[in-house]
């Protein structure tokens, strides 16, 4: 059985998942920032920071779900006429046009994987995967303290 955690008024499954959270606060700037925060909560439990050596995008924390190529593109500018380089960004997809899951998302348990798109949704709520009643069906005692955990995060307030 693991350790629960309690510091700063949150709530930890672990030392590790304490850790591994302040270190994505830190990479993603996001100290003051409850949308970022509360998705950096649940990225970093081990369970989900370890699959990605907690690695999840440069360009925001939601990029290692899907497979990408990234491909250098020359463009010049209209005014200057000064040539740059972009990088550009082309998803893959399946026959169906949908997005294909990396490895280390498409093989966490069905728990977890809702638990990602909870914190995708409490980042952006565009996110209309997320189904909280087949959720809290899927989640043991531990992963629903990490929700309510995660929500107060979002909203920005400590655990009484």
């Amino acid at each position: 059985m693991q350790k629960k955690t309690e510091a700063y008024g949150m709530y930890f499954v672990n030392d590790a998942h304490q850790s591994n959270y302040y270190k994505l606060v830190e990479f993603y700037h996001s100290v003051n920032d409850p949308e970022y925060k509360s998705l950096c909560y649940i990225l970093a439990l081990p369970e989900i920071y370890n699959r990605t050596s907690g690695k999840f995008g440069d360009e925001g924390p939601m990029e290692w779900m899907y497979k990408f190529q990234d491909k250098e593109v020359e463009v010049e500018d209209i005014l200057t006429k000064k040539k740059n380089v972009i990088i550009e960004r082309t998803y893959e997809e399946d026959e169906s046009g949908n997005g294909i899951e990396t490895e280390a998302y498409s093989t966490l348990s069905s728990g977890y994987r809702k638990l990602i798109l909870l914190g995708a949704n409490l980042f952006n709520s565009s996110y209309d995967d997320f189904n909280l009643c087949d959720a809290l069906r899927t989640w043991d005692n531990e992963l629903i303290k990490v929700y309510q955990q995660a929500v107060l995060v979002r909203l920005d307030r400590e655990v009484n």
